[in-house]
This record gives C-alpha cells, structure tokens and sequence, in this order.
C-alpha cells in the first residue's frame, strides 16, 4: 500500500509539474475560437424559434464575443513584447559575464571573492529565468538551450560548492541549480 502511495505522489507530482502557464501558447488560435464560438451563436439563433430570438441579444453576444477575441489578442501582443524584452535583457546580462565566467572555469586555481561574485549574478540570472520559464513566458526551448549552458557551469566543482553555499540563503525563488543541470 505504501509503494502505491509513493508511485500515486510521484505520478501527480511530475503530472503537476508539467502543468504551467503558458500565456504565449495559449493565446495562440484566439481568433479561430472566437470565430467558432460567435458559428455556433448563429447555429443556435437559427435553430431557437423565432418568437424567442431577440437580434439585439445576437448582437450582443457576437459583439462580446468580438471584444474579447481583441482584448485577448493585444494582450498577447504586448506578452511576445514582454518576452522579447525579457530575452533582450538576460541575454546582455549573461554576455557581460560569459568571458569571465569561462575564464574562471578554465583556470585551475581557487575562485576569488571576485569570481564567487560574478558566479552569484550567474545564479541570480538562472533564477529569473527559470521564474519567467516556470510562468509560461519563456519558450521550452529557449529554456532548454538556456539549462545547456547551464550544464557547462555544473561540470565544475567549484561551481557547485559555491552553489551549494549559495542555496542556503534561500534567496532564488525555489530555483535549484543543481537540480536544472542534472
């Protein structure tokens, strides 16, 4: 009984885990929807009898229907604003750190307190990614190439120790690099 208790909580776990947000994705036929909603308004006006149809309700609705296929698409508009902004920005934060990060990986010696530092804004930008991720605003695999390179990081000791330091804090969102990279 208990294994089938662990196996039920792992199954719903890894069920609930793949469950996120995705405004982007799921914005993405609005009007298709719309318009097959506003289809099957019509059928059914036609199949009511006509001494219950009202064309001032019809039109309401259709007209609702209308407002909210624009409302949901400029929203998805100023969405792919925020993730084009969103990719701009990490993607220049982690450019400023790259060379230094992989120069630091390929020296043998110990990390100085500078090094640790840069490697904290690293985790610090792993973080706000796997957040913007996790919320549905950051295509998988955008994400995927992003935990790549995260990989490259996690093949160094050093790194992890100071992972290891650093998650004691708290202070990354649930985000766990240890576990991204594995």
């Amino acid at each position: 009984m208990t294994e089938n208790k662990l196996f039920t909580s792992a199954l719903l776990q890894r069920s609930v885990g793949r469950f996120r947000a995705r405004p982007l994705q799921d914005r993405r036929n609005i009007w298709l929807w719309c318009l097959g909603a506003a289809v099957l308004i019509l059928i059914s006006y036609l199949i009511v009898p006509s001494m219950y149809r009202s064309t001032s309700v019809l039109l309401t609705v259709v007209g609702g229907i209308g407002a909210l296929a624009f409302y949901l698409h400029r929203r998805h508009a100023e969405d792919a604003r925020l993730v084009k902004e969103l990719l701009k920005e990490f993607n220049e934060r982690y450019d400023k750190l790259n060379n230094d990060l992989q120069l630091a990986c390929w020296r043998d010696a110990r990390f100085e307190e500078e090094t640790k530092l840069l490697f904290i804004k690293y985790f610090n930008l792993c973080a706000e990614e796997w957040l913007f991720w996790r919320a549905g605003y950051i295509y998988d695999p955008v994400w995927e190439a992003w935990k790549n390179g995260m990989k490259q990081y996690s093949k160094d000791a050093r790194v992890i120790t100071l992972w290891d330091k650093e998650v004691e804090s708290d202070s990354y969102y649930g985000f766990n690099f240890r576990q991204v990279t594995s």
